[in-house]
């Protein structure tokens, strides 16, 4: 009976172990995948910021070379758009640390959630008694439930 007992007990901690282990697993590549995302989608952007200052300088001297003066309106508009696609860069570099942050706090939760077991005592030889076990792993005595729990 007493290696039944030891044997439930190993496989509910194993069981509980590869959760665990499943859990976390699965909220890093959640966060490699979203962050991976985020990065291709900022490559993206940077290679159009950059046709986009390409275009810039390219109408700025076309327009001096050709009139001899610059279309002021011409150039704002280009490099408002140049901001703005500075801006979602920077907004997706936000979205990227908020991704980490929430899968720390996932994983800081895990942590909370699997914390080691209390153990309590058992009445009738003493030896402990893992939280939420239904017996004694020694003497094979039933853990009392609520306040009572094998104490001693």
């Amino acid at each position: 009976m007493e290696e039944n007992v030891e044997s439930s007990d190993l496989f509910n901690k194993l069981k509980i172990g590869i959760n665990k282990g499943l859990r976390i697993v699965n909220v890093r590549s959640k966060e490699a995948y979203v962050t991976l995302k985020y990065k291709n989608d900022i490559q993206g952007k940077n290679r159009y910021k950059k046709k986009l200052i390409e275009e810039l300088g390219n109408t700025v001297f076309r327009t001096f070379k050709h009139k001899g003066s610059l279309n002021e309106d011409g150039i704002k508009s280009k490099c408002a758009s140049i901001v703005e696609v500075e801006t979602e860069i920077e907004d997706m570099h936000e979205q990227i640390r908020l991704v980490h942050e929430n899968a720390q706090k996932e994983l800081g939760k895990l942590k909370a959630i699997t914390k080691p077991e209390s153990t309590l005592k058992c009445s009738e030889c003493g030896a402990e008694i893992a939280e939420g076990s239904d017996t004694c792993p020694v003497c094979g005595k039933k853990a009392l439930s609520g306040d009572n729990k094998g104490g001693t």
